[in-house]
């Protein structure tokens, strides 16, 4: 039987725990670093991958601490469990995204036009080395965008160029997206319209680029949209996921705008109008009455003095 007073602690146990620790600490301030300054994200995408490395390295030191505690009865037990605990907690978030990774194909840029995606042209100039390039892959993402993503087609809708624009940029306010250009169509012989746009992930705050495009004439236009990472060679879904807010989120000002809805606005603001008008018109009135009873009074009280003379 062994004396616990004079048992030795696992050293591996006290390891794991500090590595545990300094790992979680690095992870967080990497993420807060990231998300909240202008941190370099291939800086926060290397301290990311060392604080993992850093957590699965705790692990195996705790595992191998336990197993010289139960083999040689060694103190230390709690240590390991933090060096254990800890870890896990830290790589829970990062593994939530894997089903994502392996079931969805590795694409970084989403469009609704497989044959002519809008342009990058004011965000292009952010695309500096190391960043992925602004030329969509034509010959690569066209048939796996169609295998996984077959509802993201171009928008079509019956209302003019310069009103399906202002849909747009209202969506783009909505949707809080940090705008760059926006160039809307001009004059009778303007063709198309271009809105370019940045967005951030929820959490991590990667960037991403949107560029908008509209055309058309004076009756029928179509939106075509483009959401595109700066870095990595899979997104876990996020552009995707984009291009679905904004297109339902246009559909929606379509709906608030349809002629039934502006009609019904406007039904509404005239009933509004002919009950003020009602309020005033009664108001009035009481006005009215209440001047007359204030003159029939003050004519009384001067009949009376004149009596009383």
């Amino acid at each position: 039987m062994n004396d616990r007073s004079t048992a030795i602690t696992a050293p591996l146990g006290r390891w794991s725990s500090r590595i545990a620790l300094f790992s979680a600490c690095l992870m967080i301030v990497d993420v807060g670093l990231h998300r909240l300054t202008s941190f370099p994200t291939p800086v926060a995408l290397n301290l990311f991958f060392v604080s993992a490395a850093g957590a699965g390295l705790a692990i195996l030191i705790a595992l191998i601490a336990f197993a010289q505690i139960w083999r040689r009865g060694y103190k230390g037990a709690g240590s390991a469990t933090v060096g254990i605990l800890l870890p896990v907690l830290v790589l829970a978030w990062p593994l939530t995204f894997l089903p994502a990774y392996l079931g969805q194909p590795p694409l970084n840029d989403i469009t609704t036009d497989w044959a002519a995606p809008p342009r990058f042209v004011e965000l292009a100039k952010f695309r500096t080395t190391g960043m992925n390039p602004t030329t969509y892959p034509a010959d690569r993402f066209p048939p796996e965008q169609k295998k996984a993503h077959p509802d993201l087609r171009t928008f079509t809708i019956d209302r003019s160029l310069e009103e399906t624009f202002e849909l747009v940029e209202e969506a783009v306010r909505k949707l809080k997206w940090r705008v760059a250009v926006a160039e809307p169509p001009v004059g009778r012989s303007a063709k198309s319209g271009r809105l370019e746009a940045t967005d951030q992930t929820l959490v991590v705050g990667f960037t991403d680029d949107i560029v908008v495009r509209v055309e058309g004439n004076a009756s029928r236009s179509r939106v075509d949209v483009r959401s595109a990472s700066r870095y990595g060679t899979h997104d876990l879904g996020q552009n995707a996921a984009r291009v679905r807010r904004f297109l339902t989120e246009l559909q929606t000002r379509v709906d608030s705008t349809s002629p039934a809805a502006v009609a019904g606005r406007r039904s509404h603001r005239a009933g509004a109008l002919v009950k003020r008008l009602k309020e005033r018109d009664q108001k009035k009135a009481e006005s009215r009455k209440k001047l007359d009873r204030a003159q029939s009074s003050a004519q009384r009280g001067r009949g009376q003095k004149e009596t009383q003379r």
